[in-house]
């Protein structure tokens, strides 16, 4: 049972008031659509195309991985309750221009806490279900980012895993990377959540890859494997899921058996990120990075095959070269490998 389901429903209901809008980002997103996913080349319309702008989901992406959260002032929090109760109210058109302007200043990404905390605090008050009118209003009919991701936040409070029409609407507007993470949030909570953010991260390349990876649970083989495999291929950096994708997985215990090609592919590009700590912390967080690197190097001694192992090897060995406190061991299988044929 979602949070907000135990809200009494009012019976001075009235019909919200909505003016005309932009293009909606869920109707841009929905049509954009080939085979179920968004092609490569899409990304939502930018008021000032003639400046460089971020890709979708690059923000609030780079916010959660190398950003302190900022705290809403009392103000801001102010202006979000007023934005609550215009969609309590029935006012959707009021609603809309109030967080289309809280977005200007105050992001959905740290703001989930304080409308969440807003809402439940003041229940007896609201309209739960000109609140959740809104919420599917707000998502599909909003030209604003952050007002699509308020609307997304306030829907988390909602129990969505009994109503299908809902759940699309999430899934297909989680198919940008831009709210990929927000759709996450909501997806958790449906009986087979894991489930659908595997089906998510599999239609997502970008930043919503690297969200969902870190947030699935490995609860089954399924999503295990596909971590394996695929998990760390994204077009940000595989560093961001390296570690999420080495822990769920099993990829150690893999590796100390016998690692089928495709299993050591799949491992391969996961050291390969966890090599890369420009962005984050890899390999080293690990007590036993040296075993790591060994055991996989034996395999690689008689499984590389291609460009992409050798370039992997080749990574480890200048990775280690100026490790005073590395095992010898990781530079001698380097130089066996690199050098077997010459």
């Amino acid at each position: 049972m979602g949070l907000f389901d135990f809200l009494r429903k009012k019976n001075n209901d009235k019909a919200p008031s909505v003016t005309s809008r932009p293009e909606a980002l869920f109707d841009i997103i929905s049509g954009a659509l080939v085979d179920g996913e968004l092609p490569e080349s899409f990304s939502l319309p930018t008021k000032d195309d003639s400046r460089l702008h971020f890709a979708d989901g690059a923000e609030d992406g780079i916010c959660i991985y190398h950003m302190g959260r900022s705290a809403n002032t009392d103000e801001t929090k102010k202006e979000m309750g007023g934005a609550v109760t215009a969609a309590s109210s029935g006012d959707f058109s009021k609603a809309d221009q109030l967080f289309d302007k809280l977005g200007t200043h105050a992001r959905a990404l740290y703001s989930i806490d304080d409308i969440q905390a807003y809402i439940l605090q003041n229940r007896e008050k609201l309209n739960p279900t000109n609140c959740l009118r809104y919420a599917i209003h707000a998502i599909t009919t909003s030209s604003c980012k952050e007002t699509v991701k308020y609307g997304l936040c306030i829907l988390e409070l909602f129990n969505t895993d009994e109503k299908p029409d809902v759940k699309n609407i999430i899934r297909t507007i989680g198919l940008c990377d831009e709210f990929t993470l927000f759709s996450v949030f909501i997806m958790r909570a449906w009986k087979n959540g894991n489930e659908e953010i595997l089906n998510l991260a599999k239609k997502v390349h970008g930043w919503g890859r690297v969200h969902a990876v870190e947030r699935i649970e490995a609860v089954t083989d399924e999503i295990k494997r596909w971590l394996l495999i695929d998990g760390v291929h994204n077009n940000v950096l595989p560093a961001y899921s390296a570690m999420d994708c080495w822990t769920k997985s099993g990829a150690y215990e893999i590796l100390k058996g016998n690692p089928t090609k495709e299993e050591f592919a799949g491992i391969r590009d996961i050291i390969d990120g966890l090599l890369d700590e420009g962005p984050v912390t890899g390999i080293s967080q690990f007590d036993d990075g040296d075993d790591i690197i060994i055991s996989f190097l034996k395999h690689a001694k008689n499984m590389c095959d291609c460009i992409e192992d050798y370039k992997v090897v080749r990574s480890i060995r200048i990775h280690y070269d100026d490790d005073k406190d590395a095992n010898p061991e990781i530079a001698s299988l380097c130089k066996e490998i690199l050098f077997s044929d010459i």
